[in-house]
C-alpha cells in the first residue's frame, strides 16, 4: 500500500514523535511506500536548522521512507500567538502539499498538533482514501486546561467543529490511553470505530544495563532519581524542585533533569535560588544516552499538570523506565496508575503536591533492597504490555480494513 502519514512533529525533534516514527518505519520495513509530510524542526527551541531557512519545503529520505517538509512558522514552545501561528503555518502549507501529492491508499494523521488533520482529510477525500486519525492528546480539551483558550471562546468552537469533523471522516481512531478511547466514545463515535493503540517502546533497545556513575559524576551509594523528555508546563516538573528542597537534608538523593523545554531555564533558577545542589540539568541526549542516563539511576519520575486531560495520559517515558528495569513515581490517574499499583512497580502522588513527591521518593529511598524486585517486575510489565511487537500487532490488524 501507498502510505501518507502526516504529522506536524517528526525526526530528528525528539520526544513525542516516537509514535508516529515507530509507525512509519515499520510499514517501511513491511514493504508499503511510505511518506511523511512533516514541518520543519523548530521545536522545541524556534530555532529552524540552518539548511532549512529560507526554504517553503525540503525533501529528504529516512531510510525506506520518505519525507516531505512543509513551511511552518518558527516558534519556541511558550506564548500563545506564535505556537498557534506555528500550527496555523503547517496546516496551511501541508494542506497544499497534500493536493499535489500522489494518491495514497491510507492516510494517517497524528494528533497533536490538532490543525494536522485538516490537510489529511484534504488528501483522503480528494483521492479517496482510508482516513485514519491517531489521538495522542484530547484537543480542545488541552487547550482550555493549558490555558491557551477559555471554554466557550470562538477559538474552542472552531476546534470543536474540526474535533467532530475528523471523528466523523476517520475510517478508524486510534487512542494513546483507555481514558482518551473512553472520551471519543463519550461523543457519539461508534465504539467499534475506536481503536487502543498504547504507545510502545523498542524493549531490546531500552533494556537494563550496567553503567559506570562516576562516569556522569555520581556515587554508587547515591540515590537517583530521573526525568527525562520535554520539560514543559503539563509536564509540572516545579513540584519536584519543591520536592527536592524538601529533601535536602538527605544529601544522598539526587534529581537528574534530561531534555529541553520551554520551562527548563525557569527550572534552573528555581533551584539556583532554593541553593539546591541536589539537583542536575543535563541537556537533551541522543537515545543511546538516554539510555545510560535511566540505568545509571534508581527510580524514573513522571510528573503531569493536575487536570484531568493530562492526569489520566500514559506518557511514554513511563515504559522507556519500566523496559530498563525502574521503578517509577507518578503523578497520574486512569490506567497507568492502575498498573503501577497493581504490579507493585512503583509509587503514586497528587498532582502539584510537592511533599507528596518528596514522601514518595523518600519512601523508596528508605526501601532501597526493594528496587531490584520491583524493577524486574517493570521489565516484566514492559515485554507484555508496551513492547513494540505488541505495538506492530495491534497496529497492522487495524489497518487491515484498508486492504478490504
Amino acid at each position: 500500500m501507498k502510505v501518507l502519514l502526516i504529522t506536524q512533529w517528526y525526526k530528528p525533534i525528539k520526544g513525542a514523535v516516537k509514535r508516529m516514527a515507530r509507525i512509519a518505519d515499520h510499514l517501511a520495513e513491511k514493504g508499503h511506500e511510505v511518506t511523511v509530510l512533516t514541518g520543519f524542526p523548530s521545536k522545541p527551541t524556534g530555532i529552524l536548522p540552518p539548511q532549512y531557512r529560507w526554504k517553503l519545503w525540503a525533501k529528504e529520505t529516512d531510510g525506506k521512507v520518505k519525507i516531505l517538509r512543509t513551511y511552518e512558522f518558527p516558534a519556541p514552545n511558550r506564548g500563545i500567538l506564535k505556537r498557534l501561528l506555528n500550527y496555523f503555518s503547517f496546516m496551511v502549507s501541508a494542506s497544499i502539499a497534500s493536493l499535489v501529492l500522489p494518491k495514497h491508499e491510507v492516510v494517517i494523521v497524528s494528533s497533536p498538533s490538532f490543525f494536522a488533520g485538516l490537510p489529511g482529510i484534504l488528501a483522503s477525500t480528494i483521492y479517496k482514501s482510508k482516513f485514519f486519525f491517531d489521538v495522542r492528546d484530547l484537543w480542545p480539551d488541552s487547550a482550555v486546561d493549558m490555558g491557551m483558550a477559555k471554554q466557550g471562546s470562538w477559538t474552542i468552537k472552531i476546534m470543536e467543529y474540526f474535533e467532530k469533523l475528523y471523528y466523523r471522516k476517520a475510517t478508524k481512531i486510534t487512542t494513546a490511553t483507555p481514558a482518551i478511547r473512553d472520551h471519543i466514545i463519550s461523543e457519539g463515535v461508534p465504539e467499534n470505530k475506536v481503536e487502543l493503540l498504547l504507545n510502545s517502546t523498542d524493549t531490546n533497545f531500552f533494556k537494563p544495563e550496567k553503567v559506570n556513575r562516576r562516569k556522569y559524576h555520581f556515587s554508587d551509594d547515591d540515590f537517583i532519581a530521573c526525568y527525562t523528555g520535554s520539560m514543559s508546563a503539563i509536564q509540572d516538573l516545579d513540584t519536584l524542585i519543591k520536592a527536592a528542597f524538601k529533601l535536602k537534608k538527605y544529601p544522598k538523593i539526587k534529581f537528574l533533569f534530561v531534555g529541553e523545554g520551554e520551562e527548563k531555564e525557569k527550572l534552573i533558577y528555581q533551584a539556583k535560588k532554593l541553593r539546591l545542589i541536589n539537583c542536575v540539568f543535563l541537556p537533551q541526549q541522543e537515545p543511546a544516552q538516554v539510555v545510560k542516563l535511566i540505568n545509571l539511576s534508581d527510580i524514573g519520575l513522571v510528573p503531569i499538570l493536575n487536570t484531568k486531560v493530562f492526569q489520566e495520559a500514559m506518557p511514554s517515558k513511563s515504559s522507556e523506565y519500566f523496559a530498563c528495569g525502574k521503578p517509577v513515581i507518578a503523578s497520574v490517574k486512569g490506567a497507568l496508575k492502575e498498573i503501577i499499583e497493581k504490579e507493585k512497580i512503583g509509587s503514586i502522588y497528587a498532582g502539584g503536591d510537592e511533599t507528596g513527591a518528596a514522601q514518595a521518593i523518600l519512601k523508596l529511598f528508605q526501601k532501597r533492597r526493594e528496587l531490584k524486585n520491583m524493577g524486574r517486575k517493570a521489565r516484566d510489565v514492559a515485554l507484555k504490555k508496551f513492547s513494540d511487537q505488541v505495538f506492530f500487532r495491534t497496529l497492522d490488524k487495524i489497518l487491515e480494513i484498508a486492504r478490504v
